[in-house]
């Protein structure tokens, strides 16, 4: 199995996760600090462990056109996402995982990805580890 399909599997089980945790969720869960609040169900660290693992695995096979289809794919999987805002800035956060990837992508395929993730994410509505992956993207430190 290609690894994009893997990230789409794993995106597809956070989906069905997050859909559950969406029907167990009480009215008042998290409002105030109160209840269990959606973003700390396990789905969560559950989906970081599995993007730590493929982007792992993704380094050590040393492929970069593999390496590159899946930085882009991690990078666009918040794009697709439908479900609740809680779980895209997750989506987000694990976007942190691609980083070990950069340095193995050629300079033509971080321009691309550099032009891309600008487009997509402004300076000014970056969050700082999107700010840390565009500085890595652009050779910017």
């Amino acid at each position: 199995m290609m690894l994009t399909e893997e990230l789409n599997e794993i995106l597809k089980e956070y989906d069905l996760a997050v859909q559950e945790v969406q029907k167990k969720r009480k009215f008042m869960d998290g409002v105030f600090g109160f209840g269990n609040h959606p973003g700390n169900a396990a789905c969560h660290e559950q989906l970081d462990q599995k993007m730590e693992s493929l982007c792992r695995r993704a380094a050590e096979s040393g492929d970069e056109q593999e390496i590159y289809a899946l930085t882009k794919a991690v990078f666009e999987a918040g794009d697709r996402w439908e479900g609740p805002e809680y779980a895209r800035l997750m989506l987000v956060a694990v976007q942190r995982h691609a980083m070990d990837l950069i340095p193995m992508l050629s300079s033509e395929s971080r321009k691309e990805l550099a032009a891309a993730y600008d487009r997509k994410y402004p300076r000014r509505k970056r969050l700082p580890v999107q700010e840390t992956l565009y500085r890595e993207l652009t050779g910017k430190k």
